[in-house]
């Protein structure tokens, strides 16, 4: 690649991490405030997007051929079911909108296989804290310049800033992102430690603008895996009962703050209800009982022809466009079968996890266990995972590939070492590994 071409690239991708982030993007929802596409239809500004990113992923994937064929098969999980959303069209009332979704989220996988395999791991890292540095100073200058357009209010929060972002939930969910991501490269010295610790700095300002809470809970959640793997790491008895033990108590304190959530939330002076998320979810699941096994079609549900969402809304009373929880959206799109197929994702890489957590070359494996974390708890309230042109979504997909080439790498270093034991207790093959006659 001539150093033209790799100076297109490297801002090509600099570009779609910034839209992937959402950075005042898709421009038309955030200049007005609101959606002014109707559901169901393509924002022009999203069709554009996709439209560029097809061509620049096929040609980045010419340029990366000798790598593309081991990150695809790594990557299986996430292919899988891009493959079940594209078959979900035909049991779907809204095929050509199936088709168009499943497209969409296919090239965000795609493009999350790809920042995975174009470089270091660190790489990503730094240039995500590039992306994270434009977006503080944009949501600065929004909050100062356009003060009215950069803050919201509700029934719940007032004055709560969206900076940015197109709500304030998205800016919330930034910051969480920034923080873990700036951290993580001033402890490495990825990129210049002075714009780490700026970001760092500037998005706990905007956290404590946003109102937002869940971000608090999915880093408190993130750092207790990241714990976990880093006491895996130490490679002794001593670590391996550290980590078990932060294990049970982990999942012991889980179990008890989904028995006490109502509780929690109204300590923390937050709605017990979720602003309403658990009304969502109560119609969420009467719905997914009428088509539990293959669901409605991949991103279909939500039309402003369809019946069912209008009655839907009309329960509510209001139009919210998705669950307000992953899991949920995807079995009201692809069922509890598509469901499952998320599932093996889930437990693909968190194998992966664990069967490198202490293997000395996987030196990014801690940070991904906490973006795991950071993301399974996100999407408990939110609707990001397996979501068209996310970046929550494309940095699980660069976990799972990475995740899965330290796994290949672990294995045949495992193979090898036995070949070598194995030759070393024969002469003949001792001295043949050693390209010296035997004796």
């Amino acid at each position: 690649m001539t150093a033209v071409a790799q100076f297109l690239e490297r801002n090509v991708t600099f570009v779609y991490l910034i839209l992937f982030a959402g950075i005042m993007w898709p421009p038309d929802a955030y200049f007005s405030g609101s959606t002014l596409t109707p559901q169901g239809q393509s924002n022009i500004y999203d069709f554009l997007e996709f439209a560029l990113l097809a061509p620049f992923l096929g040609c980045g994937f010419l340029a990366l051929r000798r790598r593309l064929p081991p990150a695809l098969i790594v990557a299986w999980p996430v292919l899988a079911l891009c493959l079940f959303a594209f078959l979900s069209a035909y049991w779907s009332d809204y095929p050509s909108i199936v088709v168009r979704r499943a497209g969409t989220v296919t090239l965000s996988t795609l493009f999350g296989v790809y920042i995975a395999s174009r470089g270091d791991f660190g790489e990503l890292i730094a240039a995500l804290v590039k992306v994270f540095a434009i977006a503080a100073v944009a949501s600065f200058i929004a909050i100062v310049a356009l003060p009215q357009a950069a803050t919201v209010t509700g029934e719940y929060y007032t004055h709560a800033w969206r900076g940015a972002f197109t709500d304030k939930n998205d800016l919330g969910l930034a910051c969480g992102e920034a923080i873990m991501v700036s951290a993580y490269a001033l402890k490495r010295g990825y990129g210049p430690r002075w714009l780490a610790l700026g970001t760092l700095g500037a998005f706990v300002v905007l956290l404590a603008g946003s109102q937002s809470k869940t971000p608090i809970v999915f880093m408190t959640a993130a750092l207790y895996g990241a714990m976990i793997v880093l006491a895996l790491r130490r490679r002794s008895a001593a670590g391996l009962i550290v980590g078990y033990a932060l294990l049970v108590a982990g999942l012991a304190g889980s179990a008890l703050l989904a028995a006490t959530w109502q509780d929690v939330l109204l300590a923390l002076g937050r709605d017990p209800t979720f602003t309403n998320r658990t009304r969502i979810w109560q119609l969420a699941l009467e719905y997914i009982g009428f088509r539990p096994w293959l669901g409605y079609g991949f991103g279909a549900f939500w039309q402003e022809t369809s019946a069912d969402a209008q009655i839907f809304w009309v329960a509510l009373g209001f139009k919210t466009p998705h669950a307000h929880n992953s899991y949920l959206e995807m079995a009201l799109g692809i069922g509890w079968v598509g469901l499952g197929v998320a599932a093996l994702g889930w437990l693909a890489v968190l194998y992966r996890t664990l069967r490198v957590a202490a293997a000395p070359h996987a030196e990014h494996v801690a940070f991904c266990m906490a973006l795991l974390v950071a993301i399974f708890f996100e999407n408990l309230s939110e609707y990001e995972f397996f979501r068209p042109g996310r970046l929550m979504w494309a940095l699980f997909v660069a976990v799972l590939t990475y995740l899965g080439r330290e796994v290949v790498v672990h294995r045949t270093a495992g193979a090898a070492a036995r070949r070598h034991v194995v030759a070393a207790r024969h002469p003949a093959g001792f001295a043949a590994l050693h390209g010296a006659a035997a004796p």
